[in-house]
């Protein structure tokens, strides 16, 4: 299953499991595919110019919980051979030192126990 198969996946299950909270999960868009050519440049230029950040977590949850202000997920694929970049690492970092719960996960199960996790408000180190 690919990386967008499998967020895909989560983001149905998460809206099923907690449709009261729809309206606080969110998609990075650094992932969207926007093809190549003078277009997509335009269209990259346009989002860093409005807040779009490299590295950016895949999947964000923006709730409070477990004494974190919100959770942001770095997700890939489990057969996917990809590992984390430098940026997405930094991106991490950075929340994990400034009051949010930010984390990687590989696979989509392993994605949903963290998302299970923090929406029951666990705190401490997820898995």
């Amino acid at each position: 299953m690919s990386e967008w198969t499998e967020q895909r996946e989560a983001i149905a299950w998460f809206k099923n499991k907690w449709p009261q909270h729809e309206k606080a999960i969110r998609i990075s868009s650094t992932g969207i595919n926007l093809g190549g050519g003078k277009k997509a440049a335009m269209l990259i230029n346009q989002a860093k110019a409005q807040g779009l950040v490299i590295g950016e977590a895949d999947i964000a949850i923006l709730l409070p919980r477990g004494g974190y202000g919100c959770l942001l997920i770095e997700h890939k694929a489990e057969d996917s051979a990809h590992n984390l970049s430098g940026a997405q690492v930094d991106y991490l970092e950075y929340h994990n030192g400034h009051g949010n719960c930010a984390v990687s996960t590989r696979g989509v199960e392993a994605l949903k126990a963290v998302i299970s996790q923090y929406m029951e408000g666990i705190s401490g180190q997820l898995d």
